[in-house]
């Protein structure tokens, strides 16, 4: 019995604590639209992989702009497999190569250039994340509320099939009209059927930008708020421009492709050879037989530029030169671009939604609330009342989308101009 009721304790602690871990475990991953950024640019496996270049850059560093390795010589003759008289003969040599030219140090500045330019990746790629991840967590929060939307609606639908049903037999209304209440009904279960399955993609694409599992179940807190003052969107100057990320990428690579061209011409003299070496020979001098001599000697090995003149690689390094200047142009125009046409964008969206809340929504909702009272001094029918609460949905969604897309136009501003956006009360 002892053991028993020991072994049932037992099965209830686990079940306790299999019931905990369960819960922790389903516990839904809440998530504000910046705490989603905070989260890729600490998960996301594609901008960890891209870190790593840094590193490798910062190791090609310190390797480039090295002197050649000294080279240790010994050689050694001796006569014992012809004549035999004893004679041999050994050396023993040190090489040193020395750069006539600045290539070793152009070589380490174009490495101290690559991981700067590793870092504008970077920088590159945790903006576009920023933009991806915000755009994602903006379109998911747009079609819940959406969602949420079509519920209130079938609701009233439901409700207002139900009172059309009961006033058929009556004469009140006709069967036509009933009809077309179930095909409203009908048309609102299938428009929240497809933002359901659009909400499931966006909630896909969003998990993996921000690095959690496919199980893991999302709640996104971020709420759509409209500014009460117009937001004041600066425009790219030559400096901030500059500091684009993906425009400094495309500068670096123009300015490392100036020191290449300057790399190929000094490639043109190899480098020095000097060599210190000692001598020792022990030969046959008659009549005295026998005889060693010693010698401690200098060489030097100077490279011609004569057949070799580095003139393809010059000609590669030139036209690699104006290649990038034409992208740095192109994307120095596409940047601006871009940044001016987002910030003309989410200003007209901007007035777009102010005015259709101030003017539109405003309206719906007095009308509703005047339609209410109405109903109740039963000066109108019920009908009609539904009639109005259905317009109040409607213009509520479509109000919802212009506020949807004012922010996917700041979040393309920001990272169109590579800035952070000030939280405008």
């Amino acid at each position: 019995m002892y053991n028993f009721l020991k072994l049932g304790r037992a099965a209830a602690f686990a079940l306790i604590v299999q019931s905990t871990l369960s819960s922790l475990v389903a516990a839904p991953l809440s998530l504000s639209k910046e705490q989603a950024v905070v989260h890729a640019l600490q998960q996301n496996s594609a901008l960890n992989a891209a870190r790593t270049t840094i590193d490798r850059a910062q190791g090609y560093g310190q390797q480039a702009g090295r002197w050649a390795n000294p080279e240790l010589s010994i050689d050694y003759a001796t006569d014992e497999t012809f004549n035999d008289e004893g004679e041999y003969g050994y050396a023993v040599g040190f090489e040193q190569r020395f750069p006539v030219t600045n290539r070793l140090s152009l070589q380490k500045s174009i490495a101290q250039d690559e991981i700067e330019l590793a870092e504008a990746e970077v920088a590159n790629q945790v903006r576009l994340l920023t933009r991806e991840v915000e755009a994602s967590v903006t379109a998911a929060t747009a079609i819940q509320a959406q969602v949420k939307l079509r519920d209130e609606r079938l609701e009233l639908n439901r409700k207002f099939a139900q009172f059309m049903e009961s006033r058929v037999g009556t004469g009140e209304v006709s069967s036509v009209e009933t009809n077309q209440v179930q095909i409203e009904l009908y048309a609102v279960e299938q428009e929240k059927q497809e933002l359901s399955n659009e909400l499931l993609l966006e909630l896909a694409t969003l998990k993996q930008l921000i690095g959690v599992d496919v199980d893991t179940e999302l709640s996104l807190t971020h709420q759509f708020e409209l500014p009460t003052a117009q937001p004041q969107l600066a425009s790219l100057t030559q400096k901030t421009l500059m500091q684009h990320p993906e425009y400094r990428m495309k500068a670096l690579l123009y300015h490392i492709s100036d020191k290449r061209i300057s790399v190929a011409k000094a490639e043109r003299w190899a480098d020095i050879a000097v060599r210190v070496f000692f001598e020792e020979e022990r030969g046959v001098d008659a009549p005295g037989g026998l005889g060693t001599d010693r010698f401690l000697g200098v060489g030097v090995s100077i490279p011609l530029p004569l057949l070799d003149r580095k003139e393809g690689s010059l000609q590669a390094s030139r036209a690699e030169q104006r290649q990038l200047k034409y992208e740095l142009d192109r994307v120095g125009l596409e940047v601006r671009s871009e940044a001016h046409t987002q910030a003309t964008r989410a200003v007209s969206l901007y007035q777009q939604a102010r005015d259709y809340e101030r003017n539109l929504t405003q309206l719906i909702e007095k009308n509703l609330a005047e339609m209410n009272a109405a109903y109740g001094a039963g000066q109108i029918n019920l009908i009609e009342l539904f009639r109005s609460q259905r317009q109040g949905l409607k213009v509520q969604a479509a109000q919802l989308t212009k506020l949807h897309d004012f922010e996917q136009a700041m979040i393309r501003w920001k990272a169109a101009t590579a800035q952070v956006l000030p939280v405008i009360q």
